[in-house]
């Protein structure tokens, strides 16, 4: 009974991790931009910690409610996390829960098109191609 409490206690322990210090983040950053195919813009952020070797965070929003510039990523330790989900739980300001970095991830935009569609522009060409034609033709009849 006591080497099954000494393993579940050492495994406790490696679960729990170990505090990251001193982070050092080396962080790229890429969004999708064409939004002419897409209905939601992709958010990647590929970065590596000093103290644990490489993650990657990413998320899709609404090509409607994404914003363009510069968006924040926070990275937190596991004390740092349960710091802020207990805030959030209680309703508290999240802002006071520090990060352990933080990769700022830009997003210059998403192309959405021409502001007229080329359909409409062959249209109106046609309807202008007709129109002169038939003045020319009634200038030359007449």
């Amino acid at each position: 009974m006591q080497v099954v409490a000494l393993i579940f206690a050492a495994l406790v322990a490696v679960a729990a991790g170990e505090t990251c210090t001193g982070a050092q983040v080396d962080a790229v950053g890429f969004t999708s931009q064409d939004a002419t195919i897409v209905t939601k813009i992709a958010y990647i952020a590929d970065f590596t910690l000093s103290c644990s070797n490489g993650a990657k965070v990413s998320w899709v929003e609404d090509v409607a409610t994404a914003v363009s510039g510069e968006r924040p990523i926070k990275l937190y330790d596991d004390q740092g996390y349960a710091a802020l989900r207990k805030a959030q739980r209680g309703n508290e300001d999240t802002s006071t829960v520090q990060p352990i970095a933080v990769i700022n991830l830009y997003h210059p935009g998403a192309y959405r098109g021409p502001w007229i569609q080329s359909e409409t522009m062959a249209i109106l060409a046609a309807i202008f191609i007709y129109y002169y034609a038939l003045t020319q033709k009634t200038r030359l009849m007449a």
